[in-house]
């Protein structure tokens, strides 16, 4: 996916001639409140070349779900299709962390050492928190063959040797390898599957329709998920090689990939999830807890200055987006960018999944994600 200056102009340059096509009417159904700029919409769906998406917009009690389909590849969603959501899993990760830190079941501020002591006795954990992990400050960095050594079963302590690379709580480097570890100390904890405990721990008591195992859903309700450049026909991904198995059992050493981007949900479950966040709902967490997670713990730095990043969340100061703070996360896989993201002085909600989008950036946010905070935020939910 581009994520330099250079790869995103050549994106840009070339996407016009891509062979996918989101239609001129790419909107196959409204739910809820009638838009009032459904044309801007529309636009967005056709200039970021979405296959297939479900937008939810919300504002108060007033909310829309949108619907889109596309022509080629021939994509299209329903208001409860699934979608694996990338690193959106990453705020229900660290969720579900807190609840159980909430609980005194863990410590966000002990060392990860000392849950992983009976898998690992080296150097290169030292000095890293639970804190460390979920704000992206833990020094390590994601090793090269990464998701090929999740697909070959290779333990985590095989690569974390050159993983380090600087010290815990000094600088801000984003890491799948990290989120990755907290799947592990999880279950190294709790001594099941993480599965399980997602389940049991945070889908359940939100009854949430999500899961880590996209192999239990029914095939026909998840949207397969395509690149847009290069476009290859026949080449979707339905299920992802981790979301293809069944976690029977816990296996600290090998699960660091499921949390930090495996979930598969609908549209809803992560407005349920977000209401959370927002509003405090269920009494889910504490309100200082809370207001850790949303807390600035690290910036982006030079490439992307108007980014920084809470405990799974990342928040987002762009005045040409709103005049408050954007919290949220996005997810990018596999051809995917999805976005939710919420205007903390209003409580303003926009959730964007799609089965393949740009993948463009500005900085480190997703021009498609940016464009459609634009018209939810500045548009089209203050004309309601």
């Amino acid at each position: 996916m581009p994520t330099s200056r250079l790869k995103n102009i050549v994106y840009r340059f070339v996407l016009p001639f891509s062979q996918t096509d989101s239609g001129t009417n790419p909107v196959s159904d409204v739910y809820g409140h009638s838009l009032t700029h459904p044309d801007v919409f529309r636009r967005l769906i056709r200039r970021h070349h979405v296959l297939g998406s479900s937008t939810l917009i919300e504002t108060g009690s007033l909310s829309s779900v949108i619907c889109t389909s596309s022509i080629c590849p021939p994509h299209a969603a329903q208001p409860d299709s699934f979608f694996r959501v990338a690193s959106i899993t990453k705020t229900a990760t660290s969720l579900l962390t807190l609840r159980l830190a909430d609980c005194d079941i863990l410590s966000l501020d002990a060392p990860i050492s000392h849950y992983l002591r009976s898998f690992y006795s080296g150097s290169s954990l030292d000095g890293i928190t639970i804190r460390h992990l979920l704000s992206h400050t833990s020094g390590l960095v994601d090793p090269a063959g990464l998701e090929s050594s999740l697909e070959k079963g290779v333990p985590f302590t095989d690569l974390l040797h050159d993983s380090r690379q600087f010290p815990a709580g000094s600088s801000f480097h984003y890491s799948n390898l990290g989120y990755g570890l907290i799947g592990c100390i999880l279950e190294a904890l709790l001594d099941r599957p993480v599965s399980g405990i997602f389940n049991d721990f945070l889908f359940s008591p939100l009854h949430m329709n999500a899961t880590l195992e996209g192999c239990i859903l029914p095939r026909d309700k998840i949207v397969p998920v395509v690149r847009v450049l290069p476009y290859r026909e026949r080449n979707e991904m339905i299920l992802t090689p981790l979301g293809s198995k069944q976690l029977t059992e816990a296996d600290p050493l090998r699960h660091y990939g499921h949390t930090a981007g495996s979930m598969y949900t609908d549209i809803a479950s992560l407005q349920t999830m977000f209401h959370v966040l927002i509003y405090g709902e269920n009494g889910f967490l504490s309100g200082n807890i809370l207001s850790e997670m949303k807390k600035e713990h690290a910036v982006y730095g030079k490439l992307s200055p108007t980014l920084s990043y809470g405990l799974g969340l990342l928040i987002v100061k762009d005045p040409s987006v709103s005049n408050s703070r954007i919290l949220g996360h996005q997810g990018f896989a596999y051809g995917c960018v999805d976005g939710a993201f919420w205007e903390e002085s209003t409580g303003r909600l926009l959730i964007t999944l799609n089965g393949g989008c740009s993948e463009a950036r500005s900085g480190r946010l997703g021009l498609s994600n940016r464009d459609f905070m634009r018209w939810a935020f500045r548009k089209e939910l203050p004309s309601w």
